[in-house]
């Protein structure tokens, strides 16, 4: 393609004159804005090369360069990409995804030509098929004649495409701050966040985890919307940017360039991508769902996806710009959570026409990505219809302020919801997803966000019952939501038993019924304990009026809370009831078994209605209960005192009772993170009342730091020690004749076991102490809404790293109360001491990391925290990061980068008031080179010490848990790339995954707060910086380890006793920090304006 300069700068094409060589520059800067996806298109151009051609055309060309050294001719063949493969991004296995690696590229290519012939039954037309088998024969031949697919990769494009992008860069920096600048930088942020996207996509496809893959992807997306959304909005989706031009929140002309630059974004990742695995992909229908049922996949979600952008970032009411919210990521990222797992498997997931054209670049066109693109915008065109019929207000001349949903309004909107719920759980059920109860509630959750203040987001007529009894809901509303909610159920049922009945698992027969060696009744009493807590804290955190300290009128956790209860009780009690929790949900699950039974007879219809009378039972329950435990929501002179003992026997209850069917029960994958999940829950619901300890270690750590009377610390214990006594024998009750055992697990030896429960009770109380009780991190004044997320997430973080060495209870209420059986004669009493013991330890490290918070402090004094205290701050947080991490790594963890981002999360919430919580040398490094006297030079050098010797003992703890494993050796390999990877590779893979941790860092960390805020808490920025771990972690876990941070390098050095790679790949990820560094200065100018005056850290 030819483009003529004259053409992009003569003045007469835009129809102007020229102006004066003086002000040649003012006049150029519009147009210059218009240009600059240009450059990024030649970029993607540089690294994915010139389109195919065949048979003598490809000859005649290979033959002109081939005396040129500047073209490299490549013969590239299609290999089993995601989709025709029948794998998906999101189900990609981790092994015999490469070829070994001493093989030629041409046996590889071999290889993966004989791959696809072996392959049967891939969904290939019989063209497609006769194409193949017609390239393997000229392959074995050699001879030219065949028409073989050929790519020319001309090198010579990709310094071009990066010098011209460098130079943008570079003009954009060194241009003053203006209009340009920030028009030049919106682009920038969508090409470079579609390209994180689409690039942890490629990854996640080509080496991921099927049971994580749609979990990184998420974070992936969230984490950009994040870091860009401040800049550019964070579209990263062209179906999204077109949602948003119908409603009249984008431009057009913005809307072009943007879809520009985010197409341009994910061919330059999937060009990377290629490059990096050796891999052609290939979107297309998953065998044996045919291109209907894929289409209607990617249109559906593609709408739920727009959808829910439409409503948590451009309502009016959802995200006020004097008042706005900071849930809008979360929402929006979690989309992929509920589609990814629920039609990975029959489309691939993409809900991005940027994803889906790059990833079926190989085509050309002529491949599937065209119809994805339709289906999505398609998808996209219905969001902004439905978002018009939820919202009227936000038609112009609307009175915003002023406006109240219609009843008609309402009933859709719990229309839209549940369908959207039981259509996720009904499509992951049928597809066998691993992962149903994380993928229905993130579905919730999203709805939750984006309905909430137009009809409540019951989508539960256990919930809407709860809510009339609580008398926040009329009668007449109450059942016209019930029927909204059931029709959406029916409506969602009739649609899952379409793709069950084409899908692989036709012959099962899914409906409601106990689960094998479980009687109805436990299946009844099951579905009503969890239903009564997930409508208890639906009342808890959507119905209660907002404590005193929150100055923002949003409430940032609710959906996530709520959701949180699904997952809980979906793993929990899975295997017993099926874990519906809703009747809605059990009416559409019955659907499905009626349109599609399957092979097996369909069980008595009794399980249904049994089903939906123990769920509406329980939502009766837990208003009931909701009138003791708050009080003062119906008389503010209530006593105070039984209403707070009430809540800890009821949270620790629910806490105790739900470990206990996780253990008997439960997915070991997801164990911990159920767990997590309930206990977060529990305190956001009955925190405001009680301060949501449920657990004595916590209670006697608040009594050590004098932020909780002696007297109370007692009366609590009592409570929580009873709550967790009679969970213990509910549960035995029901699990009956199966016990739990608590005691060490083998090899381990009781002193390992108890010094991981200490250990992690005090990580535990640290965090409480940091994020709940510290007056400067949680002030009465404005109030943070991250504590029992921080808290909860400790959970995650320790469950995964010590749960195979103690079972992880960190809780004497829960050690006492697994262990009922023994009624204290067995592990239970010494696992009780050890967490005490971790509680006293916590609160000695609070008082040194926190000193202006002891009673006898200076109250006057604002100084920022002294160099001493930052670098214990650092050392502190790192020593809790790297041995989480390498825990993981000895127990062979399924969630190690799930678990490590968890602590990494918990440490950050709780210490980025005291040094910013950088925890990690490449970090410290962007912060430094990024200006705006973040940092100096002497505090980052002192950091980066403290790091590395935190590091260092924490890897020497780990190692000895190794050796317990492997006794006489290490357990642990050191840091180092992956067999079918070379050591490039897997520098390149830490260096890009680390660049986007640290780019994550300082945009939502180090960057001024938006005006919209009207609180000074930021809830989101440790939830985005540890997603990045967890994106980058699952991404290339599989090439590098996924470290992305040198002193976790130089800890598992330590505990592998082997520093083979640990310098090498520390300067790639000290690479990755002065990268994102150059990258943030780029796309976050108005950070270096002259009249800025950002926060500190």
């Amino acid at each position: 393609v030819h483009i003529s300069p004259s053409i992009l700068l003569a003045p007469s094409a835009f129809g102007k004159t020229p102006p004066e060589a003086g002000n040649r520059q003012a006049f150029l800067t519009p147009y210059l804005g218009t240009m600059f996806p240009l450059p990024i298109l030649l970029l993607a151009l540089g690294v994915q090369g010139l389109p195919t051609c065949t048979s003598s055309t490809c000859r005649g060309i290979a033959e002109d360069y081939s005396g040129d050294s500047s073209y490299l001719l490549q013969v590239k063949t299609q290999s089993v990409g995601a989709a025709s493969s029948g794998r998906s991004a999101l189900s990609a296995p981790q092994e015999d995804l490469h070829q070994p690696a001493n093989k030629s590229s041409e046996e590889r290519q071999l290889g993966q030509i004989q791959e696809v012939i072996a392959t049967k039954d891939l969904g290939l037309s019989q063209a497609s098929e006769q194409a193949v088998r017609a390239a393997a024969a000229a392959h074995k031949s050699e001879s030219a004649d065949v028409s073989t697919t050929v790519t020319l990769n001309v090198a010579r494009w990709g310094p071009l495409g990066l010098a011209v992008l460098l130079v943008a860069g570079i003009f954009a920096l060194s241009a003053p701050a203006s209009a340009f600048r920030e028009e030049i930088a919106k682009y920038i942020a969508e090409f470079l966040g579609t390209f994180v996207l689409v690039l942890t996509v490629v990854c996640c496809i080509n080496v991921g985890n099927a049971v994580w893959n749609a979990t990184s992807i998420a974070c992936a997306l969230m984490i950009m919307i994040y870091s860009t959304g401040f800049v550019s909005g964070g579209n990263l989706n062209p179906a999204v940017s077109l949602a948003l031009a119908f409603t009249g929140n984008l431009s057009w002309p913005d809307m072009a360039k943007y879809c520009l630059a985010q197409v341009a974004g994910g061919v330059a990742a999937v060009g990377l991508g290629s490059t990096f695995f050796g891999t052609a992909l290939e979107l297309a229908p998953i065998h044996p769902f045919t291109g209907v049922h894929a289409l209607l996949a990617e249109a559906i979600y593609s709408c739920v996806l727009c959808f829910v952008v439409l409503n948590c970032a451009a309502s009016k009411r959802n995200n006020d710009a004097e008042d706005g919210n900071q849930f809008f990521a979360l929402a929006i990222g979690f989309v992929i959570v509920a589609g990814g797992y629920a039609v990975g498997g029959v489309s691939g997931a993409a809900f991005n026409p940027a994803v889906a054209l790059a990833l079926d670049l190989e085509m050309y066109g002529a491949g599937w990505g065209i119809w994805y693109c339709i289906a999505e915008l398609t998808g996209a065109s219905l969001a902004a219809v439905l978002y018009r019929l939820v919202r009227p207000e936000d038609l112009p001349g609307q009175d915003v302020a002023n406006y109240t949903p219609t009843l008609v309004t309402k009933l859709l909107s719990e229309f839209l919801g549940a369908f959207v719920l039981v259509l996720t759980v009904g499509l992951n059920v049928v597809n066998g997803s691993p992962a149903t109860a994380w993928s229905a509630a993130a579905a919730l959750m999203c709805m939750i966000y984006s309905l909430g203040n137009v009809s409540g987001a019951h989508f539960n007529p256990a919930v809407t019952v709860a809510c009339v009894a609580r008398g926040k809901c009329t009668l007449s509303d109450g059942v016209g939501y019930s029927i909204a909610q059931t029709f959406g159920g029916l409506v969602a049922g009739a649609i899952a038993a379409v793709y069950h009945a084409a899908g692989p698992y036709h012959a099962t027969t899914f409906a409601l019924q106990p689960g094998e060696g479980f009687s109805f009744a436990s299946m009844a009493f099951a579905e009503l304990f969890f239903t009564f807590v997930l409508a208890y804290v639906v009342l808890a955190v959507a119905t209660t009026k907002p404590p005193e300290s929150q100055v923002t009128s949003q409430n940032f956790y609710y959906g996530l809370a709520i959701a949180s209860c699904v997952t809980a009780g979906g793993f929990a009690i899975g295997s017993v009831s099926g874990g519906e929790l809703n009747p809605a949900v059990s009416v559409g699950i019955s659907a499905l078994s009626i349109f599609s039974p399957g092979a097996v007879a369909l069980p008595p219809v009794t399980y249904l209605f049994g089903n939906i009378l123990m769920e509406l039972i329980g939502g009766i329950c837990a208003a009931t209960l909701y009138r003791f435990t708050h009080p003062k929501e119906f008389n503010p002179d209530a006593s105070e005192m039984p209403a707070k003992l009430l809540c800890e026997f009821i949270g620790t209850y629910v806490l105790v009772f739900t470990v206990g069917c996780c253990v008997l029960a439960g997915s070991g994958v997801w164990n911990a993170t159920a767990i997590a999940a309930v206990l977060m829950s529990m305190i956001y619901a009955v925190g405001p009342v009680s301060g949501g300890h449920l657990n004595p270690a916590v209670s006697f750590a608040l009594g050590i730091s004098r932020n909780m009377k002696v007297a109370d610390v007692f009366k609590y214990w009592a409570m929580q020690f009873l709550g967790g006594a009679a969970a213990g024998c509910t549960y035995l009750a029901l699990f009956s004749p199966r016990t739990a055992t608590l005691e060490p697990v083998a090899p381990f030896t009781s002193g390992h076991a108890l010094l991981a429960e200490a250990i992690y009770t005090c990580v535990l109380c640290f965090v409480v102490l940091n994020c709940a009780a510290s007056k400067q991190n949680n002030p009465a004044s404005d109030g943070n809404q991250f504590f029992a997320l921080a808290i909860g997430f400790v959970i995650i973080a320790g469950g995964y790293a010590a749960g195979g060495i103690s079972g992880a209870c960190f809780n004497p209420a829960v050690a006492l109360g697994v262990d009922i059986q023994h009624v204290g004669t067995g592990w239970g009493i010494f696992w009780a001491l050890a967490e005490l013991v971790g509680a006293v330890a916590a609160a000695g490290l609070y008082a040194l990391v926190r000193p202006k918070e002891r009673s006898d402090a200076d109250k006057s004094d604002t100084s920022s925290p002294s160099l001493l205290v930052r670098c214990f701050s650092e050392f502190v947080g790192v020593f809790v990061l790297m041995l989480t991490g390498g825990l993981n790594g000895v127990m062979l963890s399924p969630a190690g980068a799930w678990s490590t981002a968890a602590s990494l999360m918990c440490m950050i919430y709780s210490l980025g008031s005291v040094s910013g919580a950088h925890l990690n040398p490449a970090v410290t490094l962007a912060v430094l080179a990024s200006g705006r006297e973040k940092i100096v030079v002497k505090d980052s050098i002192c950091y980066i010490i403290c790091q590395s010797l935190a590091a260092a003992a924490a890897g020497l703890l780990a190692s000895s848990y190794g050796a317990a494993v492997t006794p006489g050796g290490r357990h642990m390999p050191a840091p180092g790339h992956a067999p079918n990877f070379s050591e490039l590779q897997a520098g390149m893979a830490e260096c890009a995954f680390t660049a986007v941790l640290a780019y994550v860092v300082l945009s939502v960390a180090t960057t001024k707060a938006p005006i919209a805020w009207r609180t000074k808490q930021n809830f989101f920025f440790g939830l985005a910086i540890a997603s990045a771990v967890t994106a980058g972690g699952v991404a290339i876990g599989a090439v590098s380890g996924g470290l992305l941070n040198p002193a976790v390098g130089l800890g598992l050095s330590i505990e592998a006793g082997s520093f083979g790679n640990c310098g090498i790949f520390a300067a790639w990820e000290l690479l990755g920090g002065l990268l994102a560094a150059l990258v943030f200065r780029m796309t976050h100018c108005s950070e270096y304006e002259s009249t800025a005056t950002p926060l500190k850290v």
